[in-house]
């Protein structure tokens, strides 16, 4: 009797009195949570790996065409007419060869026509075939001047330097002087002081009477950038002896 009474009843630290009572149900609570966020954490990363990472699209600043731009149009035009605008798009948007900034196209022409919103790209323009007549639109016209190298600044001119121009006579009644144009386009520079222009068919006008009057032509330099004209063109300044 003694036997079965001391082993017919469980001892202190038997499971049945460990998962019994408050104590137990609390602690089934917290394995059964402790399991719960095991699995959890098991399917979120195999979830993870199942599924791609969304990535930001990379982009690149491109330049486009304004507006129509012929062929045979010179670089210097394509800026001084803001013919072209960068566009942020996404990378692959970019056409190979596609400009990133204007300063790769300098000194060249459009070697084919550039349709509006077109990106432009370092083959639609060539330094081959670069005439001065590229520089040509409208009324505008391309004139050639001797020039005097103490007046004319020919050692310091290139082609896309800007100028106004100044006529002056001196006689017996005394001297005058006027400025003819301002803001004037280089065309060409030749070593023996000879200045190619582009001027309008009236500026050409003006010049040359200027020369078959005997004035003496004086060429100004101008400012790269934000330059101002308080003086304007055909402004007459006049000295009496």
């Amino acid at each position: 009797m003694e036997a079965s009474g001391r082993f017919g009843k469980s001892g202190p630290g038997r499971p049945s009195q460990m998962f019994s009572g408050r104590r137990g149900s609390v602690l089934i609570a917290v394995i059964a949570a402790v399991i719960a966020g095991l699995l959890i954490y098991l399917f979120v990363s195999h979830y993870n790996k199942k599924t791609p990472v969304a990535l930001t699209p990379s982009t690149a600043t491109v330049f486009v065409a304004v507006k129509y731009i012929p062929a045979g149009t010179p670089e210097t035009q394509v800026v001084t007419q803001n013919l072209l605008k960068s566009e942020v798009v996404p990378s692959a948007q970019v056409i190979a060869g596609a400009i990133s900034d204007p300063s790769e196209i300098t000194g060249e022409v459009a070697s084919a026509s550039i349709a509006a919103g077109q990106q432009v790209t370092v083959a639609d323009f060539t330094h081959t075939n670069v005439t001065i007549s590229a520089y040509l639109t409208g009324d505008y016209r391309a004139i050639g001047i001797t020039t005097d190298p103490i007046h004319n600044l020919t050692a310091y001119l290139g082609v896309g330097s800007k100028i106004d121009v100044v006529a002056g006579v001196k006689n017996a009644t005394g001297a005058s002087s006027v400025e003819l144009f301002n803001n004037v386009t280089v065309l060409a520079v030749n070593p023996a002081n000879y200045v190619v222009l582009r001027l309008t068919q009236r500026q050409v006008l003006t010049l040359t009477n200027a020369e078959l009057l005997n004035y003496t032509i004086w060429f100004t330099l101008r400012p790269l950038n934000g330059a101002t004209d308080p003086i304007p063109a055909n402004y007459l300044a006049r000295v009496v002896s």
